[in-house]
């Protein structure tokens, strides 16, 4: 026997044959490298001993073990632990001893656990390799959980008589499954496959989704996906229900070099709520975005359902109005260019589907310029938009302008800017209850002013302080046919976002006109301790009143109602901003409030909504008070286990419209939520309803959960 030397890096070709599988016939075999404390061969029997801290490198694999011993005469290597096989392709091996071929790709392993992807392990008695495809272990728990010493039952596992792993087609198979859920049996499969961890995308069923409500009982949900080449893939999931009803769902997606689209739908071939009808009930959706070339994007986004209240009886939705709309466009520095079209489909019980406006042609074009001699920008719009309805006034609108501002820094630091517009717009209606169809032309002529002055001042405690009064002064006139269809402008809303607006109407089938002066005044302070304030105060003044606002406006009158708004923002999380508006005798019209606050344990939404009755509303007629608030809270109790919630209610009407609560336990292997949610509202066709909802989204089988959760951390046994 030959002490060949102790602490050597041996290079040893331990291939036989021609080489390991797939070399090519005669091609030299690639050598395993050696290291070891102490490496010994005997000359008689053909073995080679390695000892002290042993690793073997062979094409990726690498064994460490505290012994090995090879047999050059059997070609095989028998393997003393503890020891670690580590393997590209098989993921990591611990085991306690292992005899193996030379190449490490097959052999008999014992007392081993083996790690796929990071992520799920497989304990067994037994594990053999074969091949360089299969590893099969026998006598085995999987999990993806962390397993403590002292308390070996982890949040979910499965039990199995034998595991094989395909490593070529990167899949698991398990036989005789016993799926068990901290350490409680829940489920037995004779055969059960899933997808190797690190596998994006595979066929396969999802996780079952429970889901109960008043309307329809008890459904589940059992998705399967479609993998259908690199860029496409599909979902069916059959959604039964205890009230006899059968659904299906599917979702369909494809990619390409320019863009892709997704579409998804269900259809009802039983509702199960009308003894057995409810046949093509259903919904259908789809988004879609693709790359024209020369910066041209074309977009859509469609949904229809069949009926008003199926959204809402299956828990899919709570939208009383749906869009849908395609477009082709583009956008550059100083270039936007649109063409589309948008369709509605009303699900409200008092609006009849044959007024609900189709939109053909809504074109929109804007080109800015560097303006000669005056200086400034120069932008030039053109526009065309076509309403048709079923039952009622058809319109086409075309028109253009153009448009001018600049602006100037003054003296002590006052901004400065002036601008102005012209614009032409015709009207072709027909169809009208109001009278014969007409043609008919309107002009809008505006100038504008307008001066600024930011004050900064530093505080004796570090903050600081900005002052910044604005004054604008704007005239403006609609000359022609002023009584134009409004099919754009009917909902008004005025506060300290549009307080500088050239026109407070939200499009351009009303202009504001008259002579005004738009004044507001805002005052910031940064604190040096990261929380800021910001506070704005406003009003319009004109000479004369508009009378294209109506009372409920608060730009009505030569003196508008005044406009306040109120923003804090911490560096811990908190934000909280009011916006109201009140007239000038201090009566609140509208208040807006919302705070929110998010940190890893606690996340609030909070939000409260006031708007004054109207007596009277020239589209809508007379219009209750709306008081309403809205919570939206979750509180991390204990690092795994977290509470959720949220709850809308009506104060004017004294009435909860919407509530909704979830309690979630997590870890880093297994997410488990269980949902319950009341609807108090109803319609002719939708009563009132409870649901619930219970979901497990396992690691190792899939998608984990969306939420970061700590791992399980093994304490005095815990």
């Amino acid at each position: 026997m030959r002490v060949i030397r102790s602490g050597l890096v041996v290079a040893l070709v331990l291939v036989w044959g021609g080489g390991p599988a797939g070399q090519p016939a005669g091609a030299q075999p690639a050598p395993a490298t050696l290291l070891a404390d102490r490496v010994t061969y005997d000359d008689a029997t053909g073995i080679l001993t390695a000892e002290g801290e042993v690793e073997v490198l062979y094409e990726g694999r690498v064994l460490t073990a505290t012994r090995i011993v090879y047999d050059t005469v059997a070609d095989r290597i028998i393997a003393t632990g503890p020891l670690i096989l580590s393997d590209p392709e098989a993921g990591v091996l611990l085991a306690e001893d292992a005899e193996l071929s030379a190449d490490l790709s097959a052999g008999l392993i014992r007392g081993a656990r083996l790690l796929v992807a990071d992520r799920l392990q497989i304990a067994a008695g037994e594990v053999r390799r074969g091949g360089g495809r299969f590893t099969t272990l026998d006598r085995t728990i999987a999990t993806s959980c962390t397993v403590c010493a002292g308390y070996s039952t982890p949040t979910w596992a499965i039990r199995a008589a034998r595991v094989t792993r395909d490593e070529e087609a990167r899949r698991i198979y398990f036989q005789d499954a016993r799926i068990e859920a901290f350490g409680v049996p829940i489920g037995w499969v004779p055969r059960l496959s899933i997808p190797d961890p690190g596998v994006e995308r595979a066929d396969g069923v999802l996780i079952p989704l429970i889901q109960q409500s008043n309307i329809y009982g008890l459904g589940i949900k059992v998705p399967y996906y479609f993998t259908l080449g690199p860029a496409a893939d599909a979902t069916l999931t059959p959604f039964v229900t205890t009230t006899g009803a059968l659904l299906f769902e599917g979702e369909y997606r494809r990619r390409f070099t320019n863009g892709g689209f997704d579409l998804s739908g269900v259809i009802a071939l039983n509702d199960g709520l009308d003894d057995g009808g409810g046949l093509g009930r259903g919904y259908f959706s789809g988004i879609g975005e693709f790359r024209l070339g020369r910066g041209y994007v074309a977009e859509f986004d469609l949904n229809i359902t069949s009926d008003r209240s199926f959204l809402q009886q299956f828990d899919y939705s709570d939208a009383d109005r749906l869009t849908s709309f395609v477009s082709v466009g583009r956008t550059s520095e100083n270039e936007f260019i649109e063409l589309g079209t948008i369709a509605f489909q009303s699900l409200r019980e008092d609006e009849d589907s044959a007024t609900v406006p189709f939109i053909l042609p809504d074109f929109r074009y804007r080109r800015l310029f560097d303006a000669p001699v005056i200086g400034g920008r120069l932008g030039v719009d053109l526009e065309t938009l076509g309403v048709l309805r079923e039952d009622g006034q058809d319109m086409i609108r075309g028109g253009g302008g153009v448009d001018w501002r600049r602006d100037w820094t003054l003296p002590r630091g006052v901004l400065a800017a002036a601008g102005g517009s012209a614009d032409v717009t015709f009207y072709k209606t027909s169809d009208s209850e109001s009278g014969p169809d007409a043609t008919v032309a309107r002009a809008s002529p505006l100038v504008a002013v307008e001066l600024r002055w930011p004050l900064a001042r530093p505080g004796r405690d570090g903050a600081a302080h900005v002052i910044e009064p604005t004054a604008q002064v704007v005239w403006s006139n609609a000359l022609g046919d002023t009584d134009v269809p409004n099919e754009d402008s009917q909902l008004v809303e005025f506060d300290t976002t549009n307080l500088f607006s050239l026109n407070r109407f939200p499009g351009i089938d009303r202009l504001e006109t008259g002579l005004r002066a738009n004044i507001g005044l805002n005052y910031t302070r940064y604190d040096p301790s990261g929380w800021t304030l910001g506070l704005a105060i406003g009003q319009v003044i004109r000479a004369e009143p508009d009378n294209a606002f109506w009372a409920a406006t608060g730009v009505e009158g030569r003196w508008s109602d005044i406009v306040t708004s109120a923003t804090l923002a911490t560096a811990s999380g908190l934000s909280a901003g009011n916006r109201a508006v009140f007239d000038t005798d201090l009566r609140f019209n509208r208040n807006e409030f919302a705070l929110a606050y998010e940190s890893l344990n606690v996340g609030l939404e909070a939000t409260y909504v006031f708007l004054a009755a109207e007596d009277s509303n020239p589209f809508y007629g007379a219009q209750p008070e709306t008081s309403e608030v809205r919570v939206d809270a979750r509180y991390r109790f204990h690092p795994n286990w977290e509470l959720s919630g949220e709850w809308r209610y009506d104060v004017a009407q004294d009435a909860n419209l919407r509530a909704n609560g979830g309690l979630t336990y997590g870890n880093q292997c297994a997410e488990i939520d269980l949902r319950v949610s009341r609807r108090f509202t109803s319609s002719v066709n939708v009563a009132p309803s409870t649901s619930f909802a219970f979901t497990v989204r396992l690691a190792g089988l899939g998608r984990a959960g969306e939420r970061e959760w700590p791992p399980r951390l093994c304490l005095d046994g815990i």
